[in-house]
């Protein structure tokens, strides 16, 4: 069968289970060719192939709902909703999108990007459709380690109260409940997993109510016994049955007729149920099946023979892999440091930390505002707390940052990483929004390094400082070499002077990436005799305001560029400084819109909005000519 060529999952009702192991082979080859070239969440989708066919197999969608936790494991679902022609668009610029998307569509109902949301809207999808009194089926898909977000625990307590018909399949691709089981949990299985089961139940319990005098006490005497072996035996099970939730499994995800069996006993009840299935994380392909620390988990173009990541060539280094290299040669002197992930140590390169100090090191898991007032008792206790935490899944943890850590001005060090424009991942994932989030807080410092050794110094000056720091960094990479660390004053910027003694008739602020941009535009327009400098703002908060006042005591054209939202960016908090002052010359603020910024290329992405040298060039250029 062509991938290319299907339309609607239908066709799987109609397929044998010789049929299905094959279609689940090609789906597989598919996504590796396919992901080698563009990108994508390779490790998830390769382990969920036989769970969505099957999903889609007994469940007739777009009238069921499918909501796939985060949406990135959501990749067979599009295959089998008729997007396999779009593949070579993934993840590109108006292309196919990386998670599910509801413009897409019919069959995405929901768009997550962040984790742990799927339960909340499936029971919210289950409650609406018993409002209309439809008879649709819910069905949430979630991964073991996004069921130990707090969220979770907030929509379980809610459907075991709501008892309506709701079903949750729990991917668990750790096996680290099978391990508990044994034998005798197959015995019970094999028992529970019948349909009469719970019919079995019912009429036991009225029965022996019936009985008597003793009827009642036989009756509570077995629930007691079960509920004993419940907690002896099934252990993660039972946290489940005790929400409130039918539980079932293990099962085994990657064998079409024991899932048959299991997603239509699920279809069968009329209360909520979990289904709990093991899958095999990078299942088909030799190198996602072996990692063991989630390398391919999240990957760009690959060689599919030899395994080995494809891409630019050069001595340069993440922004992620510099810091946790400082963190790490700063730490060797001081004791004191420790570092926090929130289920991130991979991708912020933390794990080289772990390695060197174990002891010093903590995942707590997809839990950011766990870590957040995890690091801030740390602090009280006297560690000095490193928590590195992505720009977009920060936004989780405000209220713990404002009301824990700022209030009571605890010494942490928060490492914003993938801050600005990230790219493919696209809008659920840019992260424009942190310096806006953050500039509102009393009692926290902003830094933004634009070089290797901004950075070093940052760092040493962020854990030598009395409370709140944070300290943002994009996806991009750097030329990284060790040195010395130097503390730096607190709140202060730096004006980039020409090499060469010239009046300057304007200035440019920025910090991050794009100050090494505005060096270059710097240097352009001094060719069309605009001469601006530069002032490298690597303070957003506090402001200096020494240069503040000198701005707008010489009363030139100023221009503000930056990546982050316009709304409670440093241009904002510039243009209402200089405002209350007096000043009355040209000021232009370059920043991402009031919008949701969408995948693609940071390049790409950065052209789009007008915000690329060339653009700026232009502009700034357009604006110096109202001067004259």
């Amino acid at each position: 069968m062509k991938l290319e060529d299907i339309k609607n999952p239908k066709f799987l009702k109609d397929m044998d289970y010789q049929g299905l192991n094959e279609l689940s082979a090609d789906i597989r080859k598919f996504l590796i060719e396919n992901i080698s070239k563009t990108g994508g969440h390779l490790s998830s989708n390769l382990g969920i192939v036989e769970l969505t066919m099957a999903i889609h197999r007994n469940f007739n969608c777009p009238k069921d709902k499918i909501i796939f936790d985060v949406g990135h494991q959501a990749y067979v679902h599009k295959i089998l909703t008729g997007r396999a022609k779009e593949f070579k668009t993934l993840r590109k610029l108006n292309g196919l999108s990386g998670f599910q998307k509801m413009s897409e569509s019919v069959y995405d109902n929901y768009e997550a990007g962040h984790s742990s949301t799927s339960l909340s809207a499936a029971l919210g999808f289950a409650l609406a459709r018993d409002m209309k009194k439809e008879d649709n089926n819910v069905i949430a898909v979630i991964g073991d380690g996004s069921i130990g977000n707090g969220l979770c625990y907030e929509a379980l307590n809610h459907i075991g109260a709501a008892k309506t018909k709701l079903i949750v399949i729990l991917n668990d691709n750790e096996m680290s409940i099978s391990e508990n089981v044994g034998a005798l949990h197959n015995t019970l299985d094999k028992i529970r997993s019948t349909k009469k089961y719970h019919k079995t139940m019912q009429d036991t319990k009225s029965t022996l109510q019936k009985i008597p005098g003793i009827g009642k006490y036989v009756y509570r005497f077995m629930k007691y016994i079960k509920e004993s072996f419940k907690k002896l035996y099934m252990k993660e099970g039972y946290l489940f049955e005790e929400f409130g939730l039918n539980y079932y499994g293990p099962i085994n995800g990657h064998d079409f007729k024991e899932l048959d069996k299991y997603l239509q006993m699920a279809k069968n009840e009329s209360q909520p149920v979990l289904l709990h299935v093991i899958t095999k994380k990078g299942k088909g392909y030799k190198y996602a099946q072996e990692d063991k620390i989630g390398l391919w988990h999240g990957v760009g173009p690959f060689d599919i023979k030899t395994g080995k990541m494809l891409g630019n060539l050069d001595d340069k280094i993440s922004w992620s892999d510099a810091i946790t290299k400082h963190l790490i040669n700063i730490a060797k002197k001081d004791k004191k440091i420790i570092a926090i992930t929130p289920a991130m140590a991979n991708g912020s390169k933390l794990n080289c930390f772990k390695e060197k100090y174990p002891d010093r090191f903590i995942d707590v898991g997809i839990a950011e505002e766990h870590a957040l007032v995890l690091a801030n008792a740390f602090a009280i206790e006297g560690a000095k707390p490193f928590v590195s935490i992505y720009s977009t899944f920060l936004q989780r943890g405000y209220d713990e940052i404002q009301q824990d850590l700022a209030r009571m001005n605890g010494n942490v060090v928060i490492g914003i990483d993938r801050a600005g424009i990230v790219g493919e991942d696209g809008e659920t994932h840019q992260g424009l929004f942190d310096v806006a989030i953050l500039n509102n807080i009393p009692n926290i410092i902003i830094m933004a390094p634009h070089n290797n050794k901004e950075a070093a110094n940052m760092l040493y000056t962020a854990f030598k400082t009395k409370g709140l720091v944070a300290i943002r960094y994009s996806k991009d990479k750097i030329s990284y070499e060790d040195t010395t660390y130097e503390l730096q004053s607190i709140g202060t910027w730096q004006i980039i002077e020409y090499p060469e003694k010239i009046t300057n008739n304007g200035y440019l602020i920025s910090y991050g990436d794009f100050l090494n941009t505005a060096l270059e535009i710097r240097e352009e327009l001094k060719v069309k005799n605009i001469y601006l400098e530069v002032i490298n703002a690597r303070y957003i908060k506090p402001m200096d305001t020494k240069i503040l006042k000198m701005l707008v005591k010489q009363n030139k054209p100023v221009f503000v560029y930056e990546e982050v939202v316009s709304t409670g960016s440093l241009g904002s908090e510039i243009a209402k400084y200089l405002l209350e002052q007096g000043f009355n010359n040209i000021y232009e603020n370059y920043t991402v819109p009031d919008e949701f910024i969408k995948q693609g290329k940071r390049n790409e992405i950065i052209k789009l909005l007008h915000l690329d040298k060339n653009s700026i060039i232009k502009n700034i250029e357009k604006k110096m000519k109202k001067c004259k």
